[in-house]
């Protein structure tokens, strides 16, 4: 088993940590001696040593980075700004300033500012491997094959870094406050220096940004193993990569760019997923919730599910426990206790830090098992000791461990972050929005991920209905019932520039945002007057130390 080591490197190499490449055996703890640049890159364990570092710093850090335990997530600022969720405790200035819409340069600073820094520390290991990995081949070190696949690691997170910087603070070219470039700086070179003229990069044009991600996640395609997530020892495969860049083509399509070309390009890199034989398929449903057999908790608990096509790893005995259990409920069951006064949970921080809003919950549809007790969310507590416990909201099932919070340590479920459901549901708004769209095939594709929602044993709920056209409302819809818990929501949203607006019937309709009454917002605010808010402001921090930098407009 692969041990993980402390090595301290020189500036122009990685601060790495090595972790295991078996999901079984996960991660052992070994400390090592310091090494030089020159000393580290001598052996294949310091390649691999290197790239798996990068499973654990930019985009996966944010998944479970926070302030404190009392604060939600950084990944979870998107769905509170959206106000389809909403942070309970309100601990810290950023939940408050999502509920007021005062999104400034200067009240996000902080906060904001983790995001536009830990995807470039990533960027930076990317930029170190695929620079070294070529010459370690030259001298015998390791395999041209090895190579190819450690390198193809690397390219597949620097271009999700990128996507994530271009998604959260890309606006279109001409649009920034100067009038220049709406990307973000491109760095893709290790960096020796710490001369201002050279690191001190502008903002590179949108369009350059998608095109390196392409580049990248294409070259990483090539070389990456066709299998399931869990079967590749949890290491990222042709699936995922496929996954994200169909993800990429599809937000370049939408706003701000509109480069709507890419929609059949979306499409066609969803199906190649879907037709790509890497063996995965959905879960399905053995009961609804109550004896944990359903799809949902299948996902939810399995380290094996084919479901799955990238998860962000956790595991509580080698220290890496999942946060989010400090998310999952009302503060309310901190003070619940058993006949005989012993605490039901150890745990002393727990807030339901994203609390699903009631247009959502009331826009599922009688037989649909995602809203059943016990998929996603849950209202009520059985103890060890038979007592019912009664929640006083919907809290989040999908995050809930209480083996963790009986023992107050951190939960071992691993985060998903694709799933083969949203696959087909990426083709289906790929088909309809594309140039010739493609509505019978949107609407089969569609169609798969619904009937399993509403099928139990075989047995498809009488409720269950796919409408004779299906609209891009349909599809947003069910990706907004499909995935409430994976962060998802406001990427929904902004790609289309599209707000779900409850009808009478508790029905959703997707609306423009800048006609939208968004919900949990203070004062009546609204994005009617703030569509600028639809992107972070490029903090404060970031435009101090690189004045080539021009800040996103409306800010």
């Amino acid at each position: 088993m692969k041990k993980m080591k402390n090595i301290i490197l020189s500036t122009t190499a990685i601060l790495s940590l090595a972790f295991t490449v078996s999901c079984s055996d996960f991660l052992e703890e070994e400390p090592k001696d310091e090494k030089t640049d020159n000393q580290f890159w001598t052996s294949a364990t310091d390649a691999e040593s290197a790239v798996n570092m990068i499973y654990y710093g930019g985009v996966p850090y944010l998944y479970g980075g926070r302030n404190s335990g009392w604060q939600p997530t950084r990944l979870m600022y998107t769905g509170l700004l959206s106000g389809l969720f909403t942070d309970d405790k309100k601990d810290g200035d950023i939940s408050a300033n999502m509920e007021t819409l005062n999104i400034t340069f200067q009240t996000v600073a902080s906060d904001v500012g983790e995001l536009w820094r830990e995807p470039y520390v990533c960027i930076g290991r990317c930029n170190v491997l695929i620079s070294r990995l070529p010459g370690m081949v030259e001298v015998g070190i390791i395999s041209e094959s090895n190579k190819n696949e450690l390198l193809a690691q690397a390219y597949y997170f620097r271009a999700w870094s990128y996507y994530f910087l271009i998604k959260e603070f890309g606006c279109k070219d001409g649009e920034a406050n100067d009038g220049g470039n709406g990307g973000v700086p491109l760095v893709l070179e290790p960096v020796e220096t710490v001369d201002p003229s050279v690191i001190n990069k502008p903002r590179a044009s949108s369009t350059e940004v998608y095109e390196q991600i392409e580049s990248d996640l294409v070259e990483a395609i090539k070389h990456l193993p066709n299998k399931t997530f869990y079967d590749n020892g949890c290491r990222i495969t042709k699936p995922a990569a496929q996954t994200l860049l169909a993800t990429v083509y599809l937000q370049w399509a939408g706003y701000p760019l509109q480069n709507t070309a890419m929609y059949a390009k979306a499409a066609e890199m969803a199906e190649a997923v879907l037709n790509g034989g890497a063996g995965h398929e959905l879960e399905s449903s053995d009961d609804n919730g109550a004896d944990q057999k359903s799809a949902y908790n299948k996902i939810k608990n399995s380290k094996s599910s084919k479901e799955i096509i990238y998860a962000v790893e956790y595991e509580q005995a080698l220290e890496r426990g999942n946060g989010y259990i400090n998310a999952c409920m009302t503060n309310q069951a901190t003070t619940w206790r058993e006949d005989d006064g012993t605490a039901v949970f150890k745990t002393s921080v727990l807030a339901n830090m994203y609390h699903v809003s009631d247009p959502v919950i009331d826009s599922y549809v009688n037989g649909d098992v995602r809203s059943m007790e016990k998929n996603y969310f849950f209202q009520t507590y059985t103890s060890s000791e038979g007592t019912v416990f009664n929640c006083n909201q919907y809290d989040n099932w999908l995050w809930f461990d209480d083996y963790s919070m009986i023992n107050t340590v951190g939960s071992s479920l691993n985060f998903p972050v694709f799933r083969l459901s949203e696959v087909y549901l990426i083709a289906a708004e790929a088909l309809l929005k594309q140039s010739s769209p493609n509505p019978a095939k949107a609407k089969e594709y569609l169609e798969v991920v619904r009937k399993r929602a509403f099928t139990v044993n075989g047995v498809t709920s009488p409720n269950y209905s796919v409408p004779v056209t299906v609209t891009i409302d349909d599809v947003l819809t069910e990706r907004l019932h499909e995935l409430p818990l994976e962060l998802k929501i406001w990427d929904d949203i902004r790609r289309n520039r599209l707000y779900p607006q409850a009808q009478a019937d508790k029905s959703l309709k997707w609306v423009d945002i800048k006609t939208a009454n968004t919900y949990n917002k203070r004062d009546n605010k609204s994005f009617k007057d703030n569509d600028h808010m639809l992107l972070w402001p490029i903090p404060q921090g970031a435009m101090e130390r690189n004045p080539s930098l021009s800040q996103n407009p409306g800010y």
